[in-house]
């Protein structure tokens, strides 16, 4: 009985924190009303979740020419160093017209951008056509890029035809 006892709120802390990975973060209200992600998923390597993504979006089917943001919950702690040396990476994966010249111009901003995180952080990039990409940790806004060639190349990472993570962009477009 004792056992059980211990067991019951380790599951309903289980529950809610389910509940929070997807619900709509703070930087968005105001900007996308859905209150539901438009498609969701995760990344895995050997078992291990590193992170879930939601794409969050008013519009009836996803594109570039509307408003939409990526959240990305992270289950794993990584460096700065490490999110931009592989979201550069990939950027060149799914633009391969990106200069290696562009790519360096976009390091610095991305290193202030996309800071180190933790289990439990959250990381948002909102796109409004004709702005500039605007990031977040947790709420929390930590800038923004324009640079020609970014915005397409940056959630090309998971939205592109070419992304290396194929399951993922059938999971948030609901292609699958």
């Amino acid at each position: 009985m004792r056992k059980l006892l211990i067991l019951i709120p380790l599951i309903a802390s289980l529950f809610v924190m389910g509940g929070v990975a997807h619900a709509k973060p703070a930087e968005l209200q105001g900007v996308v009303q859905a209150r539901e992600p438009y498609g969701r998923s995760s990344l895995t390597w050997l078992f291990l979740k590193a992170y879930d993504v939601s794409l969050w979006t008013d519009a009836p089917t996803w594109s570039m020419d509307t408003t939409f943001a990526l959240t990305i919950q992270y289950n794993m702690s990584f460096s700065s160093e490490e999110i931009v040396e592989r979201t550069l990476s990939e950027m060149k994966k799914v633009a391969p017209t990106l200069t290696d010249r562009q790519l360096q111009q976009f390091a610095q901003p991305l290193a202030q951008l996309l800071p180190a995180v933790k289990s439990g952080d959250r990381l948002s990039a909102l796109h409004i056509p004709g702005r500039p990409v605007q990031f977040f940790l947790n709420g929390r806004g930590t800038g923004q890029m324009e640079a020609e060639g970014f915005a397409p190349a940056f959630f090309g990472i998971w939205l592109s035809p070419r992304s290396s993570e194929p399951g993922i962009r059938e999971d948030l477009l609901r292609l699958g």
